[in-house]
């Protein structure tokens, strides 16, 4: 990639560098979770969202089975993201709805949507 480097502007001042491979000491000093996000940040503060989309999701259901012995079903969402390696992480947990079986959700669920890429939320 060369060497790409930003002003720095909100960091105290001097030259950052954009991109590259990223390691867990500089994302624990402040720097980038991953190389992608040094990316959409500089296209960011250019006016350039087109990579990625925040966007909010809202959960309701409809005619569940009632559960409960005496009572209604006390439902709950739990959202997991499935990693490249397969795995399975928590990413939202709403709030418990009892006696209801035909639950709507206050709690939103707020997603960073990248284009062309395969997120699997469970």
């Amino acid at each position: 990639m060369g060497s790409c480097w930003s002003d720095g502007s909100g960091r105290g001042g001097g030259m950052v560098g954009v991109g590259g491979n990223t390691s867990s000491s500089a994302a624990a000093a402040g720097g980038y979770a991953s190389p992608n996000d040094a990316v959409d940040n500089y296209l960011k503060s250019r006016g350039f969202n087109g990579l990625f989309s925040q966007i909010e999701l809202s959960f309701s259901a409809s005619n569940l089975r009632d559960m409960d012995v005496t009572s209604k079903t006390d439902a709950m969402v739990v959202v997991f993201t499935k990693g490249r390696d397969g795995t399975l992480s928590e990413s939202f947990r709403s709030e418990v709805v009892l006696n209801s079986l035909n639950p709507k959700w206050i709690k939103k669920f707020n997603i960073r949507y990248q284009f062309e890429v395969v997120q699997t939320l469970l």
